[in-house]
């Protein structure tokens, strides 16, 4: 039992498993902050246009 605990552990922190929360809570701040919704309707311009909200 305490070798599987071992194995998980190791396991967890060569995937970078439970790292999602980081990601997931970056992405909600900006949606709360600058709204859900881009502008742009070119791929390229929304690209542009979320790399402009996220820099300020």
């Amino acid at each position: 039992m305490l070798q599987q605990s071992k194995d998980l552990l190791k396991w967890k922190k060569k995937r970078k498993y439970g790292n999602r929360w980081m990601v997931e809570t970056a992405f909600s701040t900006i949606k709360r902050t600058f709204g859900e919704y881009v502008s742009a309707t070119r791929f390229q311009n929304m690209i542009k246009e979320m790399m402009i909200k996220v820099s300020l």
